[in-house]
């Protein structure tokens, strides 16, 4: 019998998302963005001083005052971009030095064709959790901590979205051990600066802005935990195949 069009559609999409879902399954990629996280985590620490805290920070930055945020914006563009690249490659290759022998080789363009419920779930996700979150920083801390909320809930919304539409149960169980991480360290461990002195260190903070720092190194250690799990797991699979 010859397939209709809507009958290869939903095989096509079927194979898609088992490919996409092998793909997140051996974890590697999960390593390289905790090696990401980890670059962002130290540049949000100079970011959050030479915006919050002109008179304390290096002579260039004071020079630039409210344009130091654009600056250090385009830094972290301009290294985060061949950093990413060269992540990307070295995940692929690992792939099929590694985790083929075992599972076989799953490969994706750059940008990888997710089902749009995973998007459409992270949004809903990202954007009530930012509201509720800016809200509770603001009551228990003084104010919104509007760099650290995006760095904490993103990555739980895409653990979650990611983890519950490829059956990805350890991305839902680290997403909300992260999450509760996260935020109980940012209300524990963050003070408050003094605006004149400048931070004493990355979590003497200004309430306005928080420290993006914590929940970057939080998430790099969940998304390393997560990879390590998904790479033992890989091996058992297929050494209990063979």
């Amino acid at each position: 019998m010859f397939k209709t069009k809507q009958n290869q559609a939903s095989e096509l999409a079927h194979l898609t998302n088992r490919a996409i879902r092998s793909f997140w399954m051996d974890g590697l990629w999960d390593l390289a963005i905790a090696g990401v996280l980890l670059v962002i985590g130290l540049w949000g620490a100079y970011f959050v001083r030479i915006t919050a805290f002109h008179s304390s920070t290096w002579p260039v930055f004071q020079e630039l005052g409210e344009n130091a945020a654009w600056l250090g914006l385009l830094i972290l563009i301009v290294v985060l971009i061949p950093i990413i690249w060269l992540a990307w490659i070295i995940v692929k290759r690992l792939k099929r030095r590694l985790i083929a022998p075992y599972t076989g080789h799953a490969e994706h363009r750059f940008f990888m064709p997710m089902d749009r419920t995973v998007y459409l779930w992270y949004f809903i996700l990202y954007a009530i959790g930012l509201g509720m979150l800016y809200g509770i920083f603001t009551w228990l801390k003084g104010g919104p901590y509007l760099m650290s909320v995006p760095f904490i809930i993103s990555p739980a919304a895409i653990f979650w979205a990611i983890g519950g539409f490829y059956a990805l149960r350890r991305y839902q169980l680290l997403a909300v051990i992260g999450l509760v991480l996260a935020i109980s360290l940012e209300l524990l461990l963050t003070t408050q600066a003094d605006y004149m002195a400048g931070p004493r260190n990355f979590l003497d903070v200004l309430p306005a802005w928080g420290c993006p720092t914590l929940p970057c190194l939080v998430w790099a250690v969940m998304f390393a935990l997560s990879g390590m799990i998904g790479l033992i797991s890989v091996r058992r699979l297929g050494h209990g195949a063979k």
